[in-house]
């Protein structure tokens, strides 16, 4: 066939056509291609798709020649695991409505024809409130040149006000900290990173971040970040608030043995108290979210002593 309009690119068309329309319950057989490539305004004939064929075969393209066409084998994502892509997407909250349909789009354009079907039935957005940054992706694009290039990065931080607005924290003050890992939490993304002004590891929520930059200084606190653990980090932190790290000892009914590995990890020392309680040894940053956690699960600090105290008097304080 001389070449004519789209002969170079028909195999990538070839290629687009099998992945948005094949699976081995819709296969493709050359006559219905070469129709397909007519429809994009590339003439092709039948032998020239049958060479196409056998060029993505031998690229490695797990393109399978079945008893009525032509389709892909085996794709990146299984329809069960892009359920769980989609699902994760729609509850993130940080992740706006907008965007949200944007990506599960995107994702079900990964699979086959018939199980992108399915997906889209199956799939439901949930409403989000409208106050989601939008900018997101764009702070984390920042974060992760950050972290690949060795840099400090800035941005400023935002906060509620009583009329429900975002305004920056501190007047506008801009944050220069050195990028340490982004981590989930409570359904929520944070950035952990070392904040050189207070020589301390903190964590900032990334949907509260804006105007953030990329800086031409090398990233600090080299030993503090390296000392560091996400799992640990995350674990220790209850909601991500900050407090003082501390060892305590926690006692709670036995029923809610489960509940209390789900939320500190198995790695914690258990042992009975009596037949109906259990005691626990934590390690946890003390904070007022820990004690809201606490007294939701009718939990209590039996030590150290000072610790008791404090939650003692966080209780009364919440009766008063």
């Amino acid at each position: 066939m001389p070449h004519v309009g789209g002969q170079k690119l028909k195999i990538i068309h070839e290629y687009q056509i099998l992945m948005e329309e094949s699976d081995e319950q819709h296969q493709i057989n050359a006559v219905e291609m070469t129709r397909r490539l007519k429809a994009r305004g590339i003439p092709a004939e039948r032998k020239t798709v049958y060479k196409d064929m056998d060029t993505l075969m031998d690229a490695g393209v797990d393109v399978v020649k079945g008893d009525h066409g032509y389709y892909i084998g085996t794709r990146v994502f299984e329809l069960a695991e892009l359920k769980l892509l989609v699902d994760a997407v729609g509850a993130s909250k940080f992740i706006s409505q907008k965007k949200t349909k944007d990506l599960v789009e995107k994702l079900t354009t990964l699979a086959g024809k018939e199980d992108a079907a399915q997906l889209q039935r199956q799939v439901v957005v949930p409403e989000k409130a409208t106050s989601a940054n939008e900018k997101i992706f764009y702070t984390i694009d920042v974060i992760y040149q950050c972290l690949d290039n060795d840099k400090m990065m800035s941005f400023k931080y935002q906060e509620w006000t009583l009329t429900k607005e975002m305004k920056p924290r501190h007047g506008g003050k801009i944050y220069k900290v050195s990028p340490a890992f982004l981590i989930r939490n409570d359904e929520n993304y944070y950035l952990v990173a070392f904040d050189g002004e207070n020589q301390e590891i903190r964590h900032y929520r990334v949907d509260k971040m804006v105007s953030a930059e990329m800086l031409e200084d090398s990233r600090e606190g080299i030993e503090q970040r390296n000392a560091l653990n996400p799992h640990e980090y995350a674990r220790h932190h209850v909601s991500m608030f900050a407090g003082e790290e501390r060892a305590i000892t926690i006692r709670f009914p036995k029923h809610l043995v489960g509940v209390t590995l789900d939320k500190f990890g198995t790695g914690i020392d258990l042992r009975p108290d009596g037949e109906d309680y259990v005691k626990a040894r934590i390690n946890v940053a003390v904070s007022p979210q820990l004690y809201g956690w606490l007294t939701g699960v009718g939990a209590s600090i039996c030590f150290p002593d000072e610790e008791a105290e404090k939650y003692r008097e966080y209780l009364k304080r919440l009766i008063l």
